[in-house]
């Protein structure tokens, strides 16, 4: 009997002479990965090819103007500037950037590949404008252009960003990028031409990295000051979502939930083209949500109103937290502990299993029951609280949450069902917590809120 190797071997030994073997082509999600990953190591790539005398460190920024305008609604500054793109390239990231929007398709889409090109072949490009950020406070506001340790976000510019790059790569690597899976082929046709007449690939590399942009730079403003200019600059694009809203807004307190609680994250700043949130990650912005709602014990929060609240409010990232370490310690725990049990109790039912990473009404119900907790009483309280939860969790039963009960209440709920589902969510947890009832009373409590 033949092995499959062996059969393998005398199919291809059978087959036509000069006959290719059809290789299946990278889906678009698949591509715009390795894109990404490709241009996010570009700049190192290409001092490591030999273009490091072209991308030589940057200095620090020169305004091309004697002095900055200051912007009375921020409290911020503006200034011109003018450097090579090879400067540009390494201030400013596609990877470490709150992004207004996430990235396209570009070599397919027929507006930014046309501008791909028109860049390829010397056009001139508008003005982007980017935040100079500072990394060492809590708000982020770098006072001055020559404040040490900053971070460069892109305001408006973005997808310019990424055509600039692609440019370059296009300039430089040409035909081999549809061998890699980078690029579709009917997209190199598309830019082939003008990619063949610039000449020889070294030293067309060197001269598009050598090119003039332009940009703008704002700098000692906050997030909320980076925020307003995103949402100005971009009102005739695509709205930004709610959720990198919150995203951009509570930057600090997510960057610290990640770090020191450990808790699985997703952040819609990084969501490309066909990519969806892993069902078994936090969603950022729930996590946002969840931090207020613990605070308050509110759990009558959604995106829209604390995003409107954080505009009209003038405050730090921190605020009315108290001791971060309460928020940290009770996310961590429904995080990294209460959220696996439940995922592996409920392994065989996704709608189930993922309960509280799949979307922010059962979680901010559960968060702010919490937050209940802590606020009448103390962390010790809550702990105890989460022991108990844990506890059920850990019972030799099918439901330990009572779901099957759970759905039946939400059945029940046919008139302002967001309010009264979080409404049960939260009183469901909270009798629980208190110790009015032993397992989680999912029809009780909705027979309290229908009357």
């Amino acid at each position: 009997m033949k092995t499959i190797e062996a059969a393998d071997s005398e199919r291809k030994e059978n087959m036509p002479r000069g006959r290719k073997i059809k290789i299946k082509p990278p889906t678009r999600l698949e591509r715009t990965e390795k894109l990404r990953d490709r241009i996010a190591q570009l700049s190192d790539e290409l001092i490591q090819n030999g273009f490091g005398e072209v991308l030589s460190p940057p200095g620090p920024i020169k305004m091309t103007e004697a002095q900055a305008d200051q912007d009375p609604k921020t409290g911020g500054f503006i200034a011109k500037v003018k450097e090579p793109l090879a400067i540009y390239l390494q201030r400013v990231s596609v990877v470490d950037n709150f992004s207004q929007r996430p990235p396209f398709d570009h070599v397919n889409d027929p507006i930014y590949r046309r501008l791909i090109r028109d860049f390829i072949i010397g056009a001139a490009m508008p003005e982007a404008k980017v935040a100079v950020l500072s990394k060492l406070t809590a708000d982020r506001r770098a006072s001055s252009l020559d404040t040490e340790d900053v971070q460069f976000s892109i305001i408006d510019g973005l997808q310019r960003l990424y055509c600039f790059l692609i440019a370059v790569l296009l300039v430089w690597q040409r035909e081999k990028l549809v061998e890699e899976g980078l690029i579709p082929e009917e997209s190199w046709k598309y830019f082939s031409d003008e990619v063949i007449k610039t000449g020889d690939s070294n030293n067309a590399t060197a001269a598009i990295l050598a090119r003039i942009v332009r940009y703008e730079v704002f700098y000692n403003i906050d997030l909320a000051g980076l925020l307003h200019y995103m949402v100005t600059f971009n009102t005739g694009q695509r709205r930004m979502s709610l959720s990198v809203q919150l995203e951009i807004m509570k930057a600090p307190l997510i960057d610290e939930l990640e770090r020191r609680a450990k808790i699985p994250l997703y952040r819609d700043q990084s969501k490309m083209p066909g990519m969806s949130r892993p069902k078994d990650q936090f969603s950022a912005a729930d996590l946002a949500l969840a931090t207020q709602g613990f605070i308050t014990n509110n759990a009558q929060l959604t995106a829209s109103t604390e995003a409107e609240r954080f505009l009209n409010e003038d405050q730090d990232y921190l605020d009315n937290v108290g001791d971060i370490k309460d928020v940290v310690q009770a996310l961590k725990r429904i995080g990294t502990e209460i959220h696996p049990k439940i995922s592996k109790v409920y392994q065989s039912d996704p709608n189930r299993r993922y309960i509280l990473s799949s979307g922010g009404t059962f979680l901010l119900g559960l968060v702010a029951a919490c937050g209940y907790i802590r606020n009448r009483n103390n962390m010790k309280s809550l702990e105890g609280a989460l022991d108990k939860l844990s506890q059920q969790l850990d019972r030799a039963v099918d439901d330990p949450l009572n779901l099957e009960e759970y759905s039946q209440a939400l059945a029940m709920i046919t008139s302002s069902r967001g309010k009264a589902i979080r409404r049960l969510v939260y009183d469901t947890f909270t009798r629980f917590f208190s110790g009015a009832t032993v397992q989680l009373e999912w029809m009780d409590t909705a027979r309290q809120i229908t009357g």
